[in-house]
Formats: structure tokens, C-alpha cells, sequence
């Protein structure tokens, strides 16, 4: 299946929500990815660029042409989740392999990592799927799935707050933008009507709260107007 998106950014909050993560449980996920990797597929740990001599684009190349064959015991951080321990680089290269695409695809890392919550890291998936705050997410994922050296309260509110950023962009957004569309102005002349009926309860809104004055009525609509109208008057 494609990834849906232009950015990264979206590709990856696209992935996650088709697979049923709560808003911020994908955002508490992507704020640790961010602070991995910058959503880079490719990246390499910059600690390790100097001393193997590979830039992102050149590792990755390596790796996938056969070329550099240390890939799995290098000790070096890849990819979106910064991939280290060898037993989990292992399975990411032999997934990669499986799946005849390069070791820095983002939607093989995307199933590779969906692929890893599912088999090893539930209690995490489960906290992703029915999270109500950006911070539970965002310390499931630091404190047993990336589990970096240094969790100290400083990084946990740190990545909270990358989470926080995507959940802003991602949800209050459509809200925003859910209230600009919302059509519920009515022309002049049909003004005392609508408020009527509002009032009345004869017209509600749809789960946004958007009357769509000026949309078409399918038949059924009309009749449950009617009904209610019916109601109303016959009280």
C-alpha cells in the first residue's frame, strides 16, 4: 500500500493512524522519531559518520549494493528509530531483503517497525492505540522501546514536546480548519427560518457542528426534517 502524504511528516502520522494509533499516540511516536533521526529513513548516527567515512546517502548505498558488509555488528544507530542493537539491525536488513527495497525505505521501516510493536513491544502498541496524552505516549516509546542511554526527565519532556508540535500541526489544525468550513450562516432571507429551526431542534448540525446551509437535501434528509417538524407541531 502507498504512503499517503507529501511530506514525511505526513507519510508517517498517515501510516500510523491507518493502523488505528490515537492522535497522540502517533504523535508521541513521531516526537521520538524526530528526536532519532529527524524522520530520515537514511540517517546514519552522526557520531559514526566520521569514523566508518560514510555520509547518510553513501551508507545507505553501501549497504544496499552489498559493498559495506557490517552493516548488522557496526554498532552504528540507522534509519528512523536509530536502529543499533545487531539483533534488531539483523532483522531490519533481512526484512529490507525480503521486501527486494532498499534499507533506507521509508515504508519498509514503517512496516518493519509497525512489524516490531506487534511481536516484541505490545504492552508499547497497546499505550499507542489508546493513548490520552502526547507525554504517556511519548515515555511508552522512550522508556521501553528506544530505551537512548540518557532518559532523564529533561529528555522525556523534550521529546513530549516534539510530540506535542506534530499533534498540533495534525489534529488542532483540522479542527481549525473543520471550524473555517463550517457553513452556517444563512442568506438573509432565510435567516429567521434556520433560527427557528435551530432553535426548535428541527436542524442539527453534522459531528462538527456544520449546518451545510447550502448544500442539496437528499430525500431522506427531507423527510426527517419533515418528521421532526411533524413532531413539533403535533406536541
Amino acid at each position: 500500500m502507498a504512503l499517503r502524504g507529501s511530506t514525511n511528516e505526513e507519510r508517517i502520522w498517515n501510516y500510523f493512524k491507518d493502523k488505528g494509533f490515537s492522535d497522540c499516540g502517533i504523535a508521541g511516536l513521531m516526537g521520538n522519531l524526530y528526536a532519532e533521526s529527524a524522520l530520515k529513513p537514511t540517517n546514519l548516527q552522526n557520531t559514526y559518520e566520521k569514523s566508518l567515512g560514510y555520509t547518510d546517502a553513501d551508507y545507505t548505498a553501501a549497504v544496499d549494493n552489498g559493498i559495506y558488509k557490517n552493516f548488522v555488528k557496526d554498532s552504528a544507530g540507522y534509519g528512523l528509530a536509530q536502529w543499533t542493537y545487531w539483533s534488531r539491525k539483523q532483522n531490519l536488513l533481512s526484512f529490507a531483503k525480503s521486501q527486494s527495497k532498499s534499507i533506507g525505505d521509508l515504508e519498509m521501516q514503517l512496516d518493519f517497525l509497525y512489524k516490531e510493536l506487534c511481536e516484541g513491544y505490545k504492552t508499547v502498541l497497546s499505550v499507542l492505540k489508546n493513548a490520552k496524552s502526547v507525554l504517556e505516549a511519548s515515555n511508552i516509546v522512550l522508556l521501553q522501546f528506544e530505551r537512548p542511554a540518557n532518559q532523564s526527565e529533561s529528555v522525556q519532556t523534550k521529546r513530549a514536546s516534539y510530540g506535542q508540535k506534530y499533534y498540533d500541526k495534525f489534529v488542532k489544525e483540522d479542527i481549525e480548519m473543520a471550524e473555517i468550513k463550517k457553513d452556517n450562516t444563512p442568506d438573509a432571507w432565510a435567516k429567521e427560518a434556520v433560527d427557528w429551526a435551530v432553535e426548535n431542534k428541527i436542524l442539527f448540525g453534522d459531528e462538527n457542528g456544520n449546518y451545510k446551509l447550502h448544500d442539496n437535501c437528499t430525500r431522506q434528509e427531507m423527510l426527517v426534517f419533515i418528521n421532526r417538524v411533524c413532531e413539533k407541531v403535533l406536541k
